[in-house]
């Protein structure tokens, strides 16, 4: 099955890495750094600048050596807020409901916070790729 004239594995296999470390990342923020956060409230800030970065490093790699458009990189993004947001709302979920979220509130804090941080990677992933793009394009890169 071919997206935007690639396949599936031409989005994922070349950025495996990244998408691991992503993955780990988010994990840390629930093990790690949430626990933590109190004494060290930086450790959040942190966790999520290295889960931007990852998005931002794909992006370049992609764009650059594998010859990719404005609508694979929206894919790209779309693709990354599914698996890093998906991964945070899993976790959320399993690891944090019974701690000190009513309920009733789990639900919406599941959408609030794949929304938002979905939003934070399109942006990443659109403004990093049309940079790239056009750098490309102008024989800059």
């Amino acid at each position: 099955m071919k997206i935007f004239g690639k396949a599936l594995t031409e989005y994922l296999w070349p950025v495996k890495y990244y998408i691991l470390i992503s993955i780990l990342v988010v994990i840390s923020q629930y093990y790690i750094a949430a626990p933590l956060s109190d004494r060290y409230p930086f450790l959040l800030n942190l966790t999520q600048a290295l889960w931007a970065l990852m998005v931002a490093l794909a992006t370049m790699k992609l764009v650059k050596k594998h010859n990719f458009n404005m609508k694979n990189v929206i894919f790209v993004g779309i693709l990354f807020s599914i698996i890093i947001h998906g991964s945070k709302a899993f976790f959320f979920r399993i690891f944090l409901f019974p701690y000190s979220i009513p309920a009733e509130q789990v639900p919406v804090q599941l959408i609030w916070k794949f929304l938002y941080g979905s939003f934070l990677v399109m942006v990443i992933a659109i403004v990093i790729g049309a940079v790239f793009i056009y750098a490309k394009k102008k024989k800059l890169l």
